[in-house]
């Protein structure tokens, strides 16, 4: 039994550090190609946010593969807030910007992402002993 617990943990370990370096990777490419032709202020701020959540998320795919327990819930809030402000952004103006963003690939990627990762870092935060 204690074998399959911890062939679970390891499993959702391994699965946070994807999901993690997956939404990462996705949020480096926003940093580098997010444009607001009209308000370079906001193209600045946008560029800035990506770049910082994704290195965000590279510690807490980090965390999640070393096993890091002091971290998994801190990452759970992090994903969450992110899920939130994604969501919001989608139903009423954004910040800098004063309009609602619309629903793109990305969009959708990150929302899986978060979902998932939402799920994974919980479940580590809840369960994982070692």
């Amino acid at each position: 039994m204690a074998s399959k617990i911890g062939a679970g943990i390891q499993t959702l370990r391994w699965i946070g550090l994807l999901g993690s370096a997956l939404w990462a990777g996705v949020h480096f490419v926003l940093a580098t190609h997010v444009v607001f032709p009209k308000d370079m202020l906001a193209t600045e701020i946008y560029s800035t946010f990506f770049a910082f959540t994704a290195s965000l998320a590279i510690v807490a795919a980090v965390s999640f593969i070393l096993g890091i327990r002091s971290l998994y819930l801190p990452a759970f809030i992090f994903y969450l807030i992110d899920f939130a402000l994604l969501t919001e952004t989608r139903t009423a103006p954004a910040l800098f910007i004063g309009k609602v963003l619309p629903v793109n690939i990305y969009v959708i990627e990150s929302w899986i992402l978060d979902v998932l990762l939402i799920v994974v870092s919980f479940l580590l935060w809840r369960f994982d002993k070692s």
